[in-house]
């Protein structure tokens, strides 16, 4: 007779089998489930998520659910995206030969394909964004575990995440105001110039057409937002979870330890001995270096395209303003929007890459030499070894997101802007 799956499933360890039948679970979780925004909310680092939750929601994109209507309608704002696309990238080639007319629509047009790519991610990654959700949620180790002066410390860089990310917000959202208002206001103009196969100037078709835009241009704004501040907040969590073992391994051989083990643990932590303590901290780190590899296989082609998408944006706002001044307001908004983005990405892959090295110094610093424990030893020795090597999130592995690469678009920018500025001085001079 077999056992039932409760019983079964209380007699699972905190170790690998447990972390199989999580991600095996975590398919059919409903993130949505209250229960996720409470328990998240009480921790100083995993609230950080909760605004992009908020924010996807409101635009049925939080990847919540695998059911067939949560499909269609993704498919189907994809859809709406990508006729956006075609018409309004047809206009870029139809007017190519105005390269100043060319450069200020495809400012608009790469934001498009930006959201695009985003949402094509969040349908086809929906289950595992939800594996990795769900192991944040039941697996990730609490920051009040800490002392308060280390809490405070992990929860301010935490925060700086959700500020970078709301600036990014604000901005978009002022310049789609200016985007989305001037156009029927001053020049009874469409909100993305487009080439139709048909004259969108008649009677009704004008006003349609204006409204379908007026929604997806807003619609973009919120799914790239939202994107970002999920995917740099979550980047952030799994950076920070980094120190949380830091601090934990500092003093797994001391009287605090055993205050830490209960706040975990809760009253299995009481009676954990250092080497129990131990092979838990091994599991965790396997857990989130395993979190660190999906991001990375799901999330590099966004990196990458990230990056190219804020090399055109740096420069072509300077190249607008020359050709029409009266667009400052737009055009600066725009760019130091993207700026702030590119920064808040290249910020948190570099704290990922850093905190997840530093762990190796927290482990030797942990006072291994005053235990007698052979097997202690072995264990601490292989963890030693195996977080030598710097957990980091890559553009397709062509470059690593971090403050370098950052430096490197920068002046990849400005190369950009060199070079068309010069194509537009021979165009004008024509």
């Amino acid at each position: 007779m077999k056992m039932p799956v409760e019983i079964r499933m209380r007699k699972l360890s905190f170790g690998k089998t447990f972390l199989v039948k999580i991600i095996k679970l975590s398919k059919y979780y409903l993130i949505s489930l209250s229960d996720f925004s409470k328990d998240l909310y009480k921790d100083g680092v995993k609230r950080t998520i909760l605004p992009a939750k908020i924010i996807l929601q409101s635009i049925c994109c939080w990847p919540d659910s695998d059911t067939a209507f949560a499909l269609f309608v993704g498919w189907l704002l994809f859809a709406n995206l990508f006729l956006i696309l075609i018409f309004h990238a047809a206009y870029v080639f139809k007017h190519f030969n105005d390269i100043g007319d060319t450069i200020a629509v495809g400012v608009t047009v790469t934001t498009t394909i930006e959201a695009l790519a985003r949402l094509y991610l969040i349908i086809t990654r929906r289950r595992i964004i939800n594996s990795t959700l769900v192991m944040v949620w039941k697996q990730f180790w609490p920051v009040n575990a800490l002392e308060t002066k280390a809490t405070q410390r992990i929860e301010r860089s935490a925060q700086t995440v959700v500020i970078l990310a709301t600036m990014l917000l604000i901005l978009a959202s002022s310049c789609n105001c200016f985007l989305s208002g001037v156009p029927l206001v001053r020049y009874h103009d469409i909100i993305f110039k487009s080439a139709f196969p048909f004259d969108w100037e008649m009677m009704y078709v004008y006003e349609f057409i204006y409204v379908w835009q007026y929604f997806i241009s807003w619609f973009e704004v919120l799914l790239v937002c939202g994107f970002d501040f999920f995917f740099t907040t979550l980047v952030s969590i799994c950076a920070l979870q980094f120190t949380i073992m830091q601090e934990i391994f500092k003093s797994i051989l001391t009287r605090k330890s055993k205050k830490q083990r209960m706040a975990i643990f809760g009253e299995r932590g009481r009676k954990m001995t250092d080497r129990e303590m131990l092979f838990e901290c091994l599991e965790q780190h396997k857990l989130l270096i395993g979190i660190c590899n999906d991001l990375e296989k799901s999330f590099n082609t966004q990196i990458l395209l990230q990056f190219f998408v804020s090399t055109c944006a740096i420069c072509a706002p300077s190249l607008v303003l020359k050709i029409d001044s009266s667009q400052f307001f737009k055009t600066m908004t725009y760019a130091v929007g993207h700026l702030c983005q590119l920064y808040n990405y290249c910020h948190v892959g570099a704290t990922l890459s850093h905190e997840s090295v530093l762990l190796s110094q927290a482990i030797y610093e942990s006072n291994w030499h005053l235990t007698h424990d052979i097997q202690f030893q072995k264990a601490l020795l292989i963890m030693l070894q195996r977080s030598q090597n710097a957990q980091c999130l890559t553009a397709v592995g062509v470059t690593e997101m971090n403050f370098e690469s950052f430096i490197k678009i920068l002046r990849l920018s400005f190369s950009f802007y060199t070079l068309l500025n010069n194509l537009l001085m021979k165009n004008m001079n024509v």
